[in-house]
């Protein structure tokens, strides 16, 4: 019944069993299987037998399989798969061309964040949400631990101090800002997102802090103030154009001061799965590519003076996000749907893999503006 798919992996390496329809169990691999496909209707057979990536996830979002025991190991069979969308792939470039870059940054992050907050924070760590790697010392501590180890790491380095005035791009649930706050530093963030926006109104007036929060397109963002420092954690990926961010950072931050930038990495510019295009991040989303970034910003004053290598601390971190989330199954659901339950589900454990594979990668910085 398993048509191409049951020859394609009938060699698999990877232990697996597949329940079908009619309750008959199908097992792949040498080894007692790490987790069960159950295919529930006609749908979820057509969607297996094609042995498309793509459709499989679309059948595993509407219900048609379900996927149970170690979430790490499906996405081994990725490889020998296909993921032929052209046209999701096309209406990626298409969207900017005829909407501009601004719109589509708009919708593109407001699909993805533009949720109740008490979603993120069902898998977020709880004392520091922030929506980026921690910065792990052993595979152990906690995310909380590890998250704070990035900030102390950013504030040393961004050679902050009370009274200082710093810019956030996307500062998302407000982690960053609540230490920063702490220690005397003025806090300023943009965000496309009106949902964060209204979050971190709430929180700073709980908090007892004065945060300027500014809803608009970073790169649209227009002021005669100079700032301290600047942070852009995990927001790159949203900002392919780097000539443009490289700019806008100049014409923000005053000289003599410091960028922090991170964000997850690849190889090849805007490739991304028709699995994310679709469901996790639209538009012309691209990992950080590094060596287009070094390039664009050998033709500025900017310069590197840091960069660390966080590939594995960002597969601890998703894997703490999805193992999070797992347990906060059924509130998701009651409170978002499956869908919404289903889509992160399979976007935290594929991610956790792609940095475990070294699929992906993760980069630190920091960036300095010279003084003339």
């Amino acid at each position: 019944m398993l048509g191409r798919f049951a020859g394609q992996f009938a060699t698999s390496p990877v232990s697996f069993e597949i329940v079908l329809p009619d309750k008959q169990v199908q097992r792949f691999g040498p080894n007692d299987p790490g987790f069960r496909v159950a295919i529930k209707n006609r749908q979820g057979l057509r969607a297996i037998r094609s042995v498309d990536e793509g459709q499989i996830g679309d059948a595993y979002l509407a219900g048609d399989i379900d996927i149970d025991g170690d979430m790490l190991s499906p996405f081994e069979l990725r490889g020998a798969m296909k993921d032929f969308h052209p046209v999701v792939a096309a209406w990626r470039f298409i969207q900017p061309l005829l909407f501009g870059q601004v719109h589509t940054n708009k919708r593109a992050i407001s699909a993805h964040y533009d949720i109740d907050p008490e979603f993120f924070l069902s898998f977020l760590d709880p004392e520091t949400p922030c929506y980026t790697q921690g910065v792990y010392e052993n595979p152990n501590e906690t995310l909380s631990a590890a998250t704070l180890r990035k900030f102390e790491y950013c504030f040393e380095k961004l050679e902050l101090k009370a009274g200082d005035r710093l810019l956030e791009i996307g500062p998302g649930w407000g982690a960053w800002f609540e230490y920063a706050s702490k220690r005397g530093v003025h806090c300023t963030g943009i965000s496309n997102s009106q949902v964060s926006i209204d979050y971190l109104s709430r929180r700073s007036k709980q908090l007892g802090f004065d945060w300027e929060l500014i809803k608009g397109d970073f790169l649209q963002y227009q002021t005669d103030r100079k700032y301290n420092a600047i942070v852009i954690m995990g927001v790159i990926e949203h900002l392919p154009n780097y000539a443009a961010v490289l700019d806008k950072f100049m014409a923000l931050l005053e000289p003599g001061r410091r960028i922090f930038l991170d964000g997850s990495a690849c190889t090849k510019k805007y490739e991304l799965s028709s699995f994310m295009v679709k469901y996790i991040y639209g538009g012309n989303h691209s990992f950080l590519v590094l060596h287009d970034l070094l390039d664009k910003m050998s033709r500025t004053p900017l310069r590197v003076r840091e960069m660390f290598d966080d590939r594995y601390s960002y597969f601890l971190t998703f894997r703490q996000w999805a193992t999070n989330f797992d347990q906060h199954r059924e509130l998701v659901i009651e409170k978002f749907g499956d869908f919404n339950y289903r889509r992160f589900r399979l976007y935290l454990w594929g991610a956790a893999y792609e940095f475990l594979s070294r699929s992906l990668d993760c980069y630190r910085m920091i960036i300095a503006y010279p003084k003339k």
